[in-house]
Order: C-alpha cells, then structure tokens, then sequence
C-alpha cells in the first residue's frame, strides 16, 4: 500500500515527533525506509507549502529538501482528473481565496487525485465535515481512504 502524507502530517512529524531514542530512533528509520522504497510519498504542491514555511537554513527544510523524490508531481490522468473536480463550485472552494490572493499552494486535491490514481491511502489530520471541501470530503467524492496521523503510526511501526 502506498500511503500519501498531507502537508500537516510532515510538519507534525517534522515538530512533533522526537528523532532521538531508542524507539523513535527506529520509528524515523522505518518512515526513512516507506520512503526510500516509495511506500511513503506527497505531492509536489506540499513541498511548495512546506518550503513556504522555513527559512532556507532550517532543519526542517534541509530534511524536505533532501526528500524532494518523495513529493510527486501530478501525471496527466490525475490533470484530467483534477479538471473534472473543479468543475463543481464545492471542489473550486478547497483553494481558499486566501491562498489565491497570496499565490501560496494549496494541496488537499493534488493530494487525492494522486491517491486516485495510485490506489493509495490519504493520511491527513483533517476531519470531514458536511457540505466542506477539505481533504477528507474530496477523498469521499473519488471514493479514496483516508486515515488519521495515529493510524498512519500504526502501520509504520508494524
């Protein structure tokens, strides 16, 4: 299985998530490893959230950097796909106006056309709410899974 990490499950291993001892020490080794053999993989769009968030000397930008292989770009079956999702007004509404006026990226449909086309897992923090345009409803709308960062944890460490 290949699992799509969001941009806040980075960040939340990036901040949240000690790299020092023994059991997290092992914990890092396996995600480095998912990634190596690309079971663990992002979009391009969230290396572009990410990167807009550090400074160009900080560890958390060296460690994304390093792992730029790991943040895809969409192919032409996930463009298509991602056109049709932004036919309907709901979808349109997962670029915030926001986003838009201060040109910063927004990867939450990137992210599931990916897992769509993959067949992959979507692991996000977001939570669905009815009649939103987060991640988890435009994973419902292509029939995509998505699991939380503690089940996500719970595969890696298995």
């Amino acid at each position: 299985m290949i699992y799509i990490l969001d941009t806040n499950i980075i960040r939340k291993l990036l901040f949240h998530f000690p790299k020092k001892g023994r059991v997290f020490e092992d914990i890092w080794a396996k995600l480095e490893a998912g990634i190596e053999e690309g079971k663990y993989i992002s979009v391009d769009e969230c290396f572009n959230e990410l990167s807009g968030q550090f400074s160009k000397d900080n560890e958390a930008f060296k460690w994304i950097s390093e792992r730029k292989h790991m943040f895809k770009n969409p192919d032409s079956a996930e463009t298509l796909l991602i056109r049709e999702l932004f036919k309907d007004r709901k979808m349109r509404e997962s670029i915030h106006t926001k986003n838009i006026l201060a040109n910063r990226p927004s990867a939450d449909i990137y992210i599931a056309a990916k897992a769509k086309q993959l067949q992959a897992m979507v692991v996000t923090t977001e939570e669905y709410k009815p009649h939103s345009a987060q991640l988890p409803n435009i994973c419902e709308k292509l029939g995509v899974v998505y699991i939380t960062f503690d089940d996500f944890m719970e595969t890696v460490t298995q």
